[in-house]
Protein backbone atom coordinates (compact mmCIF):
# COMPACT_ATOMS: atom_id res chain seq x y z
CA UNK A 1 0.00 0.00 0.00
CA UNK A 2 1.69 3.62 -1.03
CA UNK A 3 1.42 6.05 0.80
CA UNK A 4 2.15 9.88 1.77
CA UNK A 5 4.14 11.64 4.68
CA UNK A 6 1.79 14.21 5.76
CA UNK A 7 1.76 16.84 8.50
CA UNK A 8 -1.16 17.13 10.42
CA UNK A 9 -1.86 20.72 11.81
CA UNK A 10 -3.59 19.58 15.00
CA UNK A 11 -2.90 23.14 16.93
CA UNK A 12 0.47 21.86 18.39
CA UNK A 13 1.26 22.29 22.44
CA UNK A 14 2.84 24.99 22.98
CA UNK A 15 0.26 27.51 24.94
CA UNK A 16 -2.66 25.68 23.19
CA UNK A 17 -5.60 23.41 24.41
CA UNK A 18 -3.71 20.17 24.44
CA UNK A 19 -1.11 21.66 26.36
CA UNK A 20 -3.31 22.52 29.34
CA UNK A 21 -5.33 19.23 28.92
CA UNK A 22 -1.80 17.51 29.46
CA UNK A 23 -0.82 19.67 32.64
CA UNK A 24 -4.66 19.10 33.92
CA UNK A 25 -4.19 15.57 33.61
CA UNK A 26 -1.01 14.83 35.51
CA UNK A 27 -1.75 17.77 38.17
CA UNK A 28 -4.96 15.35 38.11
CA UNK A 29 -2.75 11.75 39.07
CA UNK A 30 -1.12 13.72 41.91
CA UNK A 31 -1.54 12.93 45.10
CA UNK A 32 -1.35 10.01 48.07
CA UNK A 33 -2.95 7.85 45.38
CA UNK A 34 0.25 8.73 42.18
CA UNK A 35 3.11 10.30 44.46
CA UNK A 36 5.28 9.96 41.35
CA UNK A 37 2.90 12.90 39.33
CA UNK A 38 3.29 15.35 41.74
CA UNK A 39 7.09 16.12 40.99
CA UNK A 40 7.04 17.35 37.43
CA UNK A 41 11.05 16.70 37.17
CA UNK A 42 9.39 13.19 36.88
CA UNK A 43 7.59 13.73 33.92
CA UNK A 44 8.52 12.57 30.69
CA UNK A 45 7.34 14.94 28.36
CA UNK A 46 8.76 13.39 25.28
CA UNK A 47 7.05 10.01 25.99
CA UNK A 48 3.80 11.91 27.31
CA UNK A 49 3.67 13.71 24.07
CA UNK A 50 4.44 10.77 22.31
CA UNK A 51 1.49 8.58 23.55
CA UNK A 52 -1.00 12.21 23.43
CA UNK A 53 -0.41 12.36 19.18
CA UNK A 54 -1.06 8.26 19.11
CA UNK A 55 -4.38 8.86 21.32
CA UNK A 56 -5.12 11.89 19.32
CA UNK A 57 -4.74 10.66 15.69
CA UNK A 58 -6.23 7.31 16.91
CA UNK A 59 -9.45 9.53 18.08
CA UNK A 60 -8.84 11.82 15.02
CA UNK A 61 -9.57 8.40 12.56
CA UNK A 62 -12.48 7.44 14.58
CA UNK A 63 -13.62 11.02 14.16
CA UNK A 64 -13.27 11.38 10.35
CA UNK A 65 -15.13 7.62 9.71
CA UNK A 66 -17.95 8.87 12.06
CA UNK A 67 -18.08 12.18 9.94
CA UNK A 68 -17.11 11.43 7.00
CA UNK A 69 -17.69 7.38 6.68
CA UNK A 70 -13.97 7.64 5.41
CA UNK A 71 -11.30 5.07 7.08
CA UNK A 72 -8.03 7.08 7.87
CA UNK A 73 -5.14 5.35 9.22
CA UNK A 74 -2.04 7.47 10.45
CA UNK A 75 0.68 5.45 10.34
CA UNK A 76 4.60 6.17 11.90
CA UNK A 77 3.49 8.86 13.46
CA UNK A 78 6.21 11.71 14.38
CA UNK A 79 5.77 14.61 16.51
CA UNK A 80 7.90 17.88 14.72
CA UNK A 81 8.86 20.29 16.86
CA UNK A 82 9.70 23.95 15.69
CA UNK A 83 13.30 25.00 17.20
CA UNK A 84 11.23 28.14 18.38
CA UNK A 85 7.42 28.48 18.76
CA UNK A 86 7.18 32.47 17.17
CA UNK A 87 6.69 31.08 14.29
CA UNK A 88 5.26 27.93 13.75
CA UNK A 89 4.01 25.07 15.99
CA UNK A 90 3.98 21.70 16.63
CA UNK A 91 2.81 18.97 13.81
CA UNK A 92 2.53 15.56 13.66
CA UNK A 93 3.87 13.82 10.33
CA UNK A 94 2.34 10.54 9.51
CA UNK A 95 1.94 8.43 6.22
CA UNK A 96 -1.42 8.05 5.48
CA UNK A 97 -2.46 5.58 1.92
CA UNK A 98 -2.68 7.35 -1.16
CA UNK A 99 -6.42 6.15 -1.61
CA UNK A 100 -7.67 7.29 1.36
CA UNK A 101 -6.30 10.86 0.95
CA UNK A 102 -7.62 10.73 -2.90
CA UNK A 103 -11.16 9.49 -1.47
CA UNK A 104 -11.47 12.50 1.18
CA UNK A 105 -10.00 14.84 -0.94
CA UNK A 106 -12.70 14.04 -3.23
CA UNK A 107 -15.06 14.55 -0.35
CA UNK A 108 -14.03 17.48 0.99
CA UNK A 109 -13.90 19.76 -2.72
CA UNK A 110 -17.91 19.16 -2.10
CA UNK A 111 -18.16 20.21 0.96
CA UNK A 112 -19.02 24.64 1.70
CA UNK A 113 -17.38 24.90 5.02
CA UNK A 114 -14.27 23.32 4.14
CA UNK A 115 -13.94 25.76 1.43
CA UNK A 116 -14.84 29.09 3.03
CA UNK A 117 -11.80 27.74 5.37
CA UNK A 118 -9.90 27.18 2.77
CA UNK A 119 -10.09 30.75 0.88
CA UNK A 120 -9.64 32.24 4.67
CA UNK A 121 -6.40 29.80 5.04
CA UNK A 122 -4.82 30.97 1.96
CA UNK A 123 -5.56 34.54 1.84
CA UNK A 124 -2.74 37.09 1.83
CA UNK A 125 -3.02 39.64 4.44
CA UNK A 126 -0.64 42.47 6.27
CA UNK A 127 2.16 41.02 7.28
CA UNK A 128 1.26 37.55 5.62
CA UNK A 129 1.73 36.28 2.10
CA UNK A 130 0.88 32.62 1.81
CA UNK A 131 2.77 30.64 -0.13
CA UNK A 132 -0.59 28.84 -1.78
CA UNK A 133 -3.82 30.26 -3.58
CA UNK A 134 -6.93 28.79 -3.88
CA UNK A 135 -6.55 27.30 -7.09
CA UNK A 136 -3.00 26.01 -6.27
CA UNK A 137 -4.42 24.77 -3.01
CA UNK A 138 -7.15 23.33 -5.29
CA UNK A 139 -5.43 21.81 -7.46
CA UNK A 140 -3.58 19.66 -5.23
CA UNK A 141 0.32 20.96 -5.80
CA UNK A 142 2.37 19.31 -3.38
CA UNK A 143 0.02 17.25 -1.80
CA UNK A 144 -1.15 20.75 0.15
CA UNK A 145 -5.07 20.20 -0.25
CA UNK A 146 -5.19 17.04 2.59
CA UNK A 147 -3.15 19.57 5.01
CA UNK A 148 -5.52 22.13 4.51
CA UNK A 149 -8.65 19.39 5.03
CA UNK A 150 -7.33 17.36 7.57
CA UNK A 151 -6.25 21.16 9.86
CA UNK A 152 -10.30 21.70 9.29
CA UNK A 153 -10.85 18.67 10.26
CA UNK A 154 -8.98 18.85 13.25
CA UNK A 155 -10.41 22.28 14.76
CA UNK A 156 -13.79 20.67 14.56
CA UNK A 157 -12.65 17.27 16.56
CA UNK A 158 -10.63 19.32 19.26
CA UNK A 159 -13.91 21.17 19.92
CA UNK A 160 -15.46 17.83 20.42
CA UNK A 161 -13.09 15.22 21.68
CA UNK A 162 -13.20 12.97 24.63
CA UNK A 163 -10.02 12.59 26.66
CA UNK A 164 -10.88 10.09 28.76
CA UNK A 165 -8.67 7.42 26.29
CA UNK A 166 -5.81 10.12 26.35
CA UNK A 167 -5.52 9.75 30.29
CA UNK A 168 -5.25 6.29 30.28
CA UNK A 169 -2.50 6.55 27.58
CA UNK A 170 -0.56 9.31 29.42
CA UNK A 171 -0.72 7.80 32.45
CA UNK A 172 0.40 4.95 31.74
CA UNK A 173 3.73 6.82 30.02
CA UNK A 174 4.66 10.04 31.34
CA UNK A 175 6.67 9.01 34.45
CA UNK A 176 10.12 8.32 33.79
Amino acid sequence: MRTEKIAINFGGFYESIHDSRIDNMIEAYGGDEYPEYNDWENIDFKKTFKSYIEAYCNGLSNFIKSEYNIDMDFKDLELESPKYYNYSTDTILTDIPKNQIKELNSLMIKDALFLEFLEERVKSGSGYISFYTYETALANKNNILIVYILEFICDKFNEVMDFYDFEIHLKEKAVA
